[in-house]
């Protein structure tokens, strides 16, 4: 999925939950302070919102909406790219690659060091939790084949030393959502935000990070 596809996913259910009277000056506020930060800044400007107005939604609910309608955003996507004409694949890619976009062994290794970071920064007993909430949702993912799926899978159980060749990057980013979800449900959205910007943090430190940001993965 785009980040393009998340952000429009996100405001949706947004939308959906505020009254009327407050709903554009609540998506304003969010563009403005929140929508460029990794997941969009989700658990802050859920605080900042539940403090200011009266949200008819209970906050966790409202988050795991959030968080599952970005997750699940573009499921069509590679339908809709395949009509979309060339001029689209302007230099703004490099900003926000396609989810269909093939990533090398060179971007596969700064996934694995961003999901080895993220997960050694919960505690080790919910570490198998995390690599099972992937294992067993990126099997549900039909919008991918059937060998991507399978090698994904091997990956998980064996490690870096069980890492493929090559994987599609809306598959990767499905794979990580996964975990960093499972993460809210462990330990609340604020300290799952705090994990994901330390990993970000430590994985742009690798030499590989360079040519394939970790940020491409969330």
């Amino acid at each position: 999925m785009s980040l393009k596809d998340r952000k429009n996913a996100f405001l949706t259910v947004l939308a959906a939950n505020l009254d009327k009277g407050v709903r554009e000056e609540v998506m304003n506020f969010w563009e403005e302070k929140y929508s460029s930060r990794p997941q969009f800044g989700v658990s802050a400007f859920l605080d900042e919102l539940y403090s200011k107005y009266s949200i008819p939604i209970k906050k966790g609910q409202l988050f795991r909406e959030l968080s599952r309608a970005t997750m699940s955003a573009g499921g069509s996507a590679r339908a809709e790219r395949s009509n979309a004409s060339s001029s689209n694949a302007s230099s703004s890619s490099a900003l926000e690659p396609d989810a269909a976009e093939i990533i090398d062994k060179n971007g596969l290794v700064v996934y694995q060091a961003l999901q080895d970071e993220f997960t050694a920064l919960a505690k080790p007993a919910d570490r198998m939790k995390i690599t099972r909430a992937q294992f067993d949702g990126i099997q549900q993912q039909n919008q991918y084949d059937s060998s991507s799926i399978r090698n994904v899978m091997e990956w998980l159980r064996g490690g870096a030393r069980a890492m493929p060749n090559r994987a599609e990057l809306g598959l990767l980013r499905k794979l990580f959502n996964l975990g960093y979800v499972e993460s809210c449900q462990l330990y609340g959205p604020v300290k799952a935000d705090q994990m994901l910007n330390t990993a970000l943090q430590k994985t742009n430190n690798i030499p590989e990070a360079h040519i394939t940001p970790p940020v491409y993965f969330i």
